[in-house]
């Protein structure tokens, strides 16, 4: 008699049972919010970061009295709506351009988004992505989706050096 198929473990299960031994749910409920791309209900979040709704809601709560996430209405139901607060966002996405480049590389690529966003006004006779969109003008969804990270990146590498500055200001302060 053949031996039987050997048994394997569910890599996904193994792989959420550690994430849960490994975190809190607070940690858990942020994680989920930090990587969503659009507003979830406290269920959704419930479900994704292993938690029931109850403490989902709990740890949501204090991520918007700390101005991590924003509440929101849905627009079909009178259910609660969660989503990364931009400034959160936005700060978290500066921290990173600082960690990884210096501050000349920064000035520079900021002049390059800079000078795309002009080409795109130009080339669609727009001040941005949006009037386009609200002209029906004929614009493909990448270069529409590129004009709107650009963008987006733009204003992220401007807090960015904004926040250099600061910083460099606050060395010249402890220094004295």
């Amino acid at each position: 008699m053949p031996d039987p198929a050997p048994t394997f473990e569910d890599v996904n299960e193994r792989v959420k049972r550690d994430w849960k031994r490994d975190t809190s749910p607070s940690d858990r409920v942020q994680s989920v919010m930090r990587t969503a791309y659009e507003p979830l209900a406290a269920t959704t979040v419930a479900d994704k970061a292993l938690r029931s709704e109850q403490t989902a809601r709990k740890h949501l709560r204090s991520l918007v009295e700390h101005g991590y996430v924003t509440e929101t209405a849905s627009p079909n139901s009178k259910v609660t709506l969660y989503r990364r607060a931009n400034d959160s966002l936005a700060l978290e996405q500066a921290r990173r351009m600082l960690d990884q480049t210096d501050v000349d590389t920064r000035s520079t690529r900021v002049l390059e988004m800079r000078e795309q966003l002009r080409e795109y006004g130009e080339r669609f006779n727009a001040n941005s992505p949006d009037a386009v969109v609200r002209a029906h003008a004929d614009i493909d969804p990448e270069t529409l989706m590129e004009w709107q990270t650009t963008r987006r990146n733009l204003a992220f590498a401007e807090v960015a050096l904004a926040l250099s500055g600061v910083e460099d200001v606050s060395k010249v302060a402890e220094a004295a």
